[in-house]
């Protein structure tokens, strides 16, 4: 596989200028922070270009009294954490299974333990410089809170696995640091329904339910509180009062989440094996979609682990079971659903909109990812594409 490492924006407009929108219809690209090293995950059965984005990891520009910071997309979100720290400022990025980079974290957008109390990715995205496949730089959105003019570009961008075009730099929205944040850890089984299980229960910064579908085992929970000192210590109490009511068992596992996760030596990469599926219910149909969830998956043999976020009714589906590569067939509840979700058409188009996305798997994943995304998805895509040069291919699982 060939990797081309820009310097500069410019170095990398040189390039996508050069290879020309032909080599890309030929070799759908793989843009990475880091140096590639997943080529046993199925992808290496495509024909690859791969860009590495690790180079563009410096501080553009930091304005505290702002709350906004503009970084390289190549930098790790741990550096990040670190920079904004030093300022009294805080990102909330608990939560991350790997020590991402910036513009890989904007372009996957995946969900976040904090994604019900201070948004998904794309509200804390302001603006982002996008070298286009036909080689233009173009900047969009503003570094303000409130911008209103034109369409919000930005907000496409999050979980566009850079369909649309390479991240160079970014404009992210920061919070005051909390004063305190403590995570506890609960388990037992009147958590087993994680629609309803919460009710009654303070109110948390952070919440994320873990199962297995079709296993005994009690299921967990992570909790987060985070703000004042006071608030804390009495929300802190109040979630003790409810665990005992509920015969549950508690723990308090200490305040990592301030921050993502520092990666000691040689970073950490994902599994070469198995497949995630990210699944949004709605917290309306949370109890009902995860129901119907384990009848599917039931009977196809795997061991599936469950992610759930009640709060905005988001549920992950990952199994490490399986070598993702070559043509191995996609589970069949996922091909039933991606063969009829291209026909749903919403009112405001989004790349987020579908019921199901592919975070991790083989060829076959990619192209079910392909079929899953419903006709305003479809649609934005296809204008761009014909606007901007954009590289239509299943690729959305590469953008580290």
């Amino acid at each position: 596989m060939r990797t081309f490492r820009p310097g500069s924006e410019l170095e990398l407009r040189d390039w996508v200028a050069s290879a020309g929108e032909g080599a890309f219809a030929r070799e759908a690209p793989i843009v990475t922070g880091t140096t590639p090293d997943r080529t046993d995950t199925g992808l290496g059965a495509l024909p690859r270009l791969c860009v590495s984005t690790e180079a563009l990891s410096n501080t553009v520009d930091f304005r505290p009294g702002d709350l906004t910071i503009t970084v390289g997309s190549g930098m790790r979100l741990s550096a990040l954490s670190s920079i904004v720290a030093e300022a009294g400022l805080w990102l909330p990025l608990a939560g991350l299974p790997e020590d991402r980079s910036v513009g890989g974290w904007v372009a996957a957008a995946p969900v976040g333990g904090f994604d019900g109390s201070y948004g998904p990715v794309r509200r804390h995205v302001l603006a982002c410089t996008l070298v286009l496949w036909d080689g233009r730089i173009t900047r969009w959105g503003r570094p303000v809170m409130k911008n209103v003019a034109g369409y919000d570009v930005p907000r496409i961008l999050c979980g566009s696995r850079s369909r649309l075009g390479v991240l160079t730099t970014v404009t992210l929205r920061l919070w005051p640091r909390p004063r305190v944040l403590r995570r506890f850890e609960l388990a037992g089984a009147s958590l087993r329904d994680p629609g309803a299980a919460f009710a009654g229960a303070p109110r948390f910064e952070s919440l994320m339910w873990h199962g297995s579908p079709g296993i005994t085992a009690p299921p967990t929970a992570s909790v987060s509180l985070a703000g004042g000192s006071t608030s804390v210590a009495t929300r802190s109490d109040a979630l003790l009062q409810w665990a005992g009511d509920k015969n549950l068992d508690f723990q308090e596992v200490g305040a990592d989440g301030m921050q993502a996760t520092p990666i000691a030596g040689s970073r950490r990469s994902r599994p070469a094996t198995g497949a995630a599926y990210r699944i949004t219910l709605g917290r309306r149909y949370l109890t009902a979609g995860l129901r119907d969830l384990e009848r599917r998956v039931d009977g196809d043999g795997k061991s599936w682990k469950l992610e759930v976020l009640p709060a905005t009714g988001v549920a992950r589906l990952l199994t490490d079971e399986g070598k993702a590569a070559g043509r191995r067939p996609a589970p069949a509840w996922l091909t039933a659903i991606s063969d009829h979700a291209g026909r749903t058409s919403v009112p405001h188009p989004s790349l987020e909109i579908s019921a199901v996305r592919v975070e991790r798997g083989g060829q076959a994943e990619h192209e079910a990812a392909h079929r899953l995304r419903n006709t305003a998805a479809r649609e934005v895509e296809r204008r761009w594409t014909a606007a901007f040069s954009g590289a239509d291919a299943p690729w959305q699982a590469d953008y580290l």
